[in-house]
């Protein structure tokens, strides 16, 4: 019976280090289909599983085993570790930008506009013509006066709202879902490139059109002419996908990154009992520094909002 045992722990240890060596690679590798890009998505799990196979094989006394998974162990916290080491922020005034999925228009604004408070600038996805009349009715419109909308049904329409006009509006070509582009003033920022995103989901049969706008997005950030720029928005990629990772060229930074806010996972929050499992929601930023990300609970929503504290810098 004990060697039955032994078995069944060496064998769940070799299972768990496999695990390890699949999420680096994960990392690294350039996913395109639904299966792929959603286990890129639960790589930061794979620090769990990587630290049960060491003590198992630490246990066990399995020495080439222990010396293999400690090399996974230490190549799977290099993926992560960047998330952790947050970068010094210069001195300037501090502001807020927000990002908000309403999950088909059902989302809860006004919670939205408690959550944001004094936000200078808010990204709002999956907004519906009546999501937008509810937005323009509550304390997110009189905070925010300045819209700029392209509302649609389901999961199309998308809205920027700004403390300070939005000029130079346009929406991103050939992307599935709306996608924004305008120029704003922002604090220490008096010209800033402002987008508010929606990259398509990966579901099943659909992981092209994520790819795609994916690639569009990237050329789109490629092509932006000097200056300090913001993305914020439900990328529907999380820091492990190289599709999302590619996105930060250019000087452009991920805020949750940068500020070492560590892993902020914001979907799903309508199930799991409500506590989310993926970092999908992000600001990407340019000619700012982010001094913390962090995010807040929408009702009627399957995402948490994001809100980051940004410097000019």
């Amino acid at each position: 019976m004990r060697g039955f045992l032994t078995f069944v722990v060496l064998a769940l240890g070799w299972v768990l280090l496999a695990v390890s060596v699949v999420a680096v690679w994960l990392h690294y590798h350039s996913s395109r289909g639904t299966v792929a890009l959603y286990a890129t998505a639960a790589v930061p799990y794979a620090l769990v599983a990587a630290a049960v196979a060491l003590i198992v094989f630490a246990v066990t006394r399995r020495w080439v085993a222990l010396s293999l998974t400690v090399v996974a162990a230490a190549a799977l916290c290099f993926t992560q570790g960047p998330m952790w080491v947050a970068q010094s922020a210069p001195a300037g005034e501090r502001f807020t930008v927000a990002s908000a999925n309403l999950m088909v228009g059902n989302g809860d604004v006004d919670a939205v506009a408690d959550a944001v408070g004094g936000a200078d600038l808010v990204s709002l996805q999956e907004v519906t013509p009546a999501a937008a009349d509810r937005i323009r009715a509550s304390a997110l419109a009189t905070r925010l006066p300045h819209e700029y909308l392209i509302a649609g049904n389901g999961a199309t329409g998308t809205m920027l709202r700004s403390r300070q006009p939005l000029t130079d509006t346009s929406r991103i070509p050939n992307m599935a879902l709306a996608n924004l582009s305008a120029t704003t003033a922002l604090p220490g920022a008096p010209e800033t490139r402002v987008l508010a995103v929606h990259p398509g989901a990966p579901l099943q049969g659909y992981a092209n059109v994520w790819n795609t706008d994916m690639q569009i997005l990237a050329e789109y950030l490629a092509a932006l002419p000097e200056g300090p720029a913001i993305v914020a928005g439900d990328f529907n990629a999380t820091w492990d996908h190289t599709r999302f990772r590619a996105l930060l060229t250019d000087g452009f930074a991920d805020a949750g990154v940068q500020s070492g806010s560590a892993w902020v996972p914001t979907y799903p929050t309508d199930r799991w009992g409500g506590y989310p499992l993926v970092a999908i929601d992000h600001v990407v930023i340019r000619g700012f520094v982010a001094t913390g990300v962090r995010t807040f609970t929408i009702p009627g929503s399957d995402h948490r909002g994001v809100l980051a504290d940004l410097v000019a810098g």
